[in-house]
């Protein structure tokens, strides 16, 4: 169990986590972030460790005169991503920050696994991240970095030769090939693998896209 959760799961012996107020959570276990608590929290509901009960205090956000939950979350740049070919050396070096509101964020991932990437390129123009986001030069792609098994449908980070792209993994099972497919107004071939290829064939689906920051427009 994550040290998080082993502190929420001491807490609620005596508090209520299913009806406190996030941040008043955060505050009595040391956790900045509150897209952190609640992910903790959720497992922790999810797998019944905990549930409500009106017999302990749920201490709501007066009780600590603390501000609203909604807050301002740094999630680290990592440079560009290609959409397009597979141009973009992969680097791993934080290159600045992007500071979007908590209430903005769309994934129950913890924060502390998100990093986000710059997109150049529009080979992805006609995606539909969360069923409705393209992805646009200039966009930020909001990346959860655990490791997974990518699904198909997923948008993924791509690695080719240490080269970084998005694009949009299928498997294609009746023609037995993995296929990462561009989605754009423009005419992009796909690259196409095969499954079964050997563990150091120089490809890899590196992390999962979960949200586009539009770049914002201006009349």
């Amino acid at each position: 169990m994550h040290v998080i959760q082993e502190r929420l799961l001491e807490l609620s012996k005596e508090y209520d986590l299913v009806n406190m107020k996030l941040s008043v959570i955060g505050k009595l276990i040391g956790v900045a972030h509150l897209q952190t608590v609640k992910h903790h929290r959720d497992q922790l509901i999810k797998h019944g460790y905990i549930e409500a009960n009106d017999k302990k205090t749920g201490l709501f956000e007066d009780s600590f005169n603390t501000e609203t939950q909604a807050e301002l979350i740094r999630i680290p740049v990592r440079g560009t991503i290609n959409a397009g070919p597979a141009a973009a050396v992969a680097d791993d070096r934080v290159q600045g920050f992007l500071r979007i509101s908590s209430s903005l964020l769309k994934t129950s991932a913890p924060v502390d696994e998100l990093y986000a990437l710059k997109v150049e390129g529009r080979s992805m123009n006609q995606a539909a991240v969360g069923g409705y986001q393209t992805i646009d030069d200039g966009d930020y792609l909001i990346v959860d970095g655990r490791d997974f098994e990518p699904k198909s449908g997923d948008y993924v980070i791509s690695l080719i030769d240490n080269m970084a792209n998005v694009k949009r993994f299928v498997l294609d099972r009746l023609n037995k090939q993995i296929v990462l497919m561009s989605e754009s107004t423009d005419d992009f071939p796909p690259i196409v693998i095969h499954p079964d290829d050997p563990a150091d064939f120089d490809y890899l689906a590196k992390a999962k896209v979960v949200q586009v920051v539009k770049k914002p427009k201006v009349a």
